[in-house]
């Protein structure tokens, strides 16, 4: 029997606020950009300015939020007092940020900045203790990734309600007041969530009595990490190329394909597929590896991506089967690649004798962000520099050129996150090593303890 094995219950309260956030991903990520483009008028330049300044500040607010929640003590632990925090503020400027008061450029371009910033902030605020907390959960090379998995299917089905929930605006006469009803329920709902897995998710006290590491001094042990380098430069690849999805998808329908109502069919076919894959990825890391079913998952990923070059017009069908498989190459990105970086945290322990999940995905989460915000932002500026003008037709390089970056640039992002992650060294062999080496460790501390006492 396992003794590391979570519970049901301890898979679902972790997995709660995973469903309110990726409501709040996916709107800001398909419906924000045409939202304020197209309905709002913002130039996309100024768009993509918002996106790029914010993953400017993530690379400040991340590493640093790592590091404060890895120092932090208090009876509640090093975690779970941010999750306090952030919860209200978080809903609070996700409402805000789709209420705009403002109706000149500059005017919506200052609110827009301005609450992109204070969103992204309380976002690292929770995030970054909320992902270090679900690598501390278990010790076991499996049980990580039946963890992460199970965080995943909350995030993937929110994913799919968020995708419905902000189509369903369409219906409303007035879009503005549509978005504000429909981000102010989003908000309110995620701020539960996270005060319920507050409640239902305990922490590991033996983390929280370890000495800590200076922040100057963690980064440099954390990038001097080959194994965690690899790894975060393949995720950043993935997450990138797989993310030009989200703001590009309704141009494409409207000027590619012709059907702007393929949108919602597009992006839920997407989700579906990274969902339905979940259990199979979980299954399949459990019989052939991690390494070895994560690199399957980034192949047929790129395939399916490189084949979207052929859209035109009606291709419809063709869009939602080939949206599908890429889909299944999120479900193993989201699942398999954090149980792996948990991974990767342990043998840090056994470098540095410390829990430093904080320090290392105060990196991640800012990588996470960034790879969102850089596919938002290439995939908006570059709308811009291909000459894209909103609600006239397109010409035949406009066309060619939202293809280029549709399709062709995530493709070659899988192929060459492929191609690095073959020199990952953390393999389940060494993995076991590592545990065994922690563990008797972890026996003679005790021993000793006993024996002084």
């Amino acid at each position: 029997m396992n003794n590391h094995r979570l519970s049901a219950r301890q898979l679902i309260n972790y997995g709660f606020p995973a469903f309110g956030m990726s409501i709040m991903l996916v709107a800001q990520t398909v419906y924000l950009p045409i939202y304020y483009t197209d309905t709002l008028m913002l130039g996309a330049h100024l768009l993509s300015i918002v996106f790029l300044v914010g993953r400017f500040w993530d690379a400040i607010t991340d590493p640093v939020m790592g590091h404060i929640s890895d120092r932090t003590r208090t009876r509640w632990g090093r975690r779970r007092p941010y999750f306090l925090l952030s919860s209200l503020p978080l809903a609070v400027a996700f409402f805000l940020i789709w209420s705009p008061r403002a109706s000149s450029p500059l005017g919506l371009f200052l609110h827009l900045l301005i609450m992109y910033l204070i969103l992204y902030t309380f976002w690292t605020i929770f995030a970054i203790p909320y992902i270090s907390l679900g690598a501390e959960l278990s010790p076991d090379y499996h049980e990580r990734t039946r963890l992460f998995g199970a965080r995943q299917i909350f995030g993937l089905v929110g994913a799919i309600i968020g995708t419905l929930l902000f189509d369903f605006v369409r219906f409303i006469d007035d879009t503005k007041t549509g978005y504000s009803l429909m981000a102010g329920s989003t908000g309110l709902l995620t701020m539960i969530l996270i005060l319920i897995m507050f409640k239902g998710v305990r922490e590991n006290p033996e983390f929280q009595s370890r000495e800590s590491i200076g922040f100057f001094a963690g980064l440099k042990i954390t990038f001097r990490n080959r194994a965690f380098l690899i790894l975060l430069i393949v995720f950043l690849l993935l997450l990138a190329g797989g993310s030009f999805l989200y703001p590009l998808t309704p141009y494409i329908a409207k000027y590619v394909v012709r059907d702007p109502k393929l949108v919602r069919y597009v992006v839920l076919c997407y989700i579906v597929g990274a969902a339905l894959s979940v259990a199979l990825w979980v299954r399949l890391a459990r019989k052939i590896g991690k390494n070895n079913t994560l690199t399957i998952s980034m192949l047929v990923a790129a395939t399916a991506f490189l084949l979207a070059f052929t859209y035109h017009e009606g291709t419809w069908l063709r869009w939602l089967i080939l949206a599908m498989i890429a889909g299944t190459g999120l479900g193993c990105s989201l699942t398999v690649v954090p149980s792996i970086a948990a991974d990767v945290i342990d043998s840090d322990e056994l470098e540095t004798g410390r829990r430093r999940e904080g320090a290392f995905f105060g990196v991640w989460t800012f990588v996470e962000k960034c790879a969102v915000g850089l596919a938002v932002f290439i995939g908006i500026s570059g709308l811009h520099l291909i000459g894209y003008e909103p609600n006239v037709e397109q010409t035949s390089s406009v066309i060619l050129g939202m293809k280029l970056l549709y399709c062709i640039l995530p493709g070659i992002c899988h192929v060459a996150a492929a191609l690095i992650f073959r020199k990952f060294p953390i393999t389940p062999e060494v993995h076991a090593k590592i545990r065994a080496e922690l563990d008797s460790r972890k026996t003679s501390s005790n021993s000793e303890s006993t024996e002084v006492d």
